[in-house]
């Protein structure tokens, strides 16, 4: 039987930017901040390639698209994608030039109480269509109870996914394929976790280099460092990590994008169903949306 307990805590780990940067609460943990430090020293750095991916905004961080990563049919486009991360704090400026970049489709990885926490500002500008999906499976959480279940790294947590999120990862899958024109902008809060794996089982199906997907997947962190981490959720959990400094420790663990959580994630995608296009096909993907996704990454044929 699934744990359904699983998804829930994973939520909370996967949906917040405190984790790379654990503030005073972890500061007052000893271990947890000298883990934390130790992962934010190791942060993978971005190499002269990945320079002609990065879209500058003022209000969001991370904001990449796939230009140029080889698939086994040649690059993928500057058009087919964008990821980043929270998207509440995007001036006009910011708006404007997505817009300019294709962008037409935002699809929303959070849970509802992220979104009224930091509302998506492109869901409300009519260049925008907007689809949110909590790619967790759940709205609401209960912090108390789910901080103690998490998994015992970042890595684990994701294989979960392919699992407990499979209803989750169609919806997503579906309608990035239903959008023929223009770009597909995806986007959870910290831009890491939920995009990440995104972003994985898209370069999957794109043929990437293993070695490519990891790379793009533990550069997340070095984009990243100068993300707020001012949230109400991230308040609420600094303060039960205040009460209680083990749970500190454990989501110290969980900082920044180390690449080994990126490679245990592929390394189960293929083992267990063959890749990313496998996965979609044995979560109910039709053949004709798998050949549209290929299409938009630029591998038709």
């Amino acid at each position: 039987m699934k744990n359904r307990t699983a998804p829930l805590a994973l939520a909370v780990a996967l949906s917040l930017p405190l984790i790379s940067g654990a503030g005073a609460a972890l500061a007052r943990a000893p271990a947890a901040d000298t883990t934390s430090a130790a992962l934010r020293t190791a942060n993978v750095q971005p190499v002269a390639a990945d320079a002609q991916r990065v879209i500058p905004l003022q209000g969001a961080w991370n904001t990449r698209t796939f230009a140029g990563l080889h698939g086994s049919q040649g690059p993928i486009p500057a058009s087919a994608f964008v990821r980043t991360s929270d998207l509440g704090r995007l001036t006009a400026a910011d708006r404007d030039a997505l817009a300019a970049a294709g962008v037409t489709l935002d699809i929303d990885l959070r849970t509802a109480d992220e979104q009224a926490q930091s509302p998506d500002l492109l869901a409300t500008d009519a260049r925008f269509a907007y689809q949110r999906t909590s790619l967790m499976g759940t709205e609401k959480m209960d912090l108390q109870k789910m901080m103690t279940t998490f998994p015992d790294s970042l890595g684990a947590a994701y294989v979960q996914w392919l699992d407990h999120s499979q209803p989750q990862f169609k919806q997503v899958f579906q309608r990035i394929a239903a959008e023929r024109d223009g770009t597909v902008l995806f986007h959870c809060t910290a831009g890491k976790d939920r995009t990440g794996i995104i972003a994985g089982l898209l370069l999957d199906l794109a043929g990437v280099s293993r070695a490519d997907i990891v790379h793009n997947y533990a550069i997340s962190a070095h984009y990243l460092e100068g993300q707020p981490k001012d949230s109400a959720m991230n308040a609420q959990i600094m303060e039960l990590i205040k009460q209680n400094p083990e749970i500190g420790r454990k989501m110290a663990g969980m900082a920044g994008t180390a690449p080994e959580n990126m490679d245990m994630f592929l390394a189960a995608l293929h083992k267990q169903y063959g890749g990313a296009e496998g996965y979609l096909k044995s979560i109910g993907v039709s053949e004709a949306e798998i050949d549209q996704l290929k299409v938009r990454l630029g591998q038709a044929g």
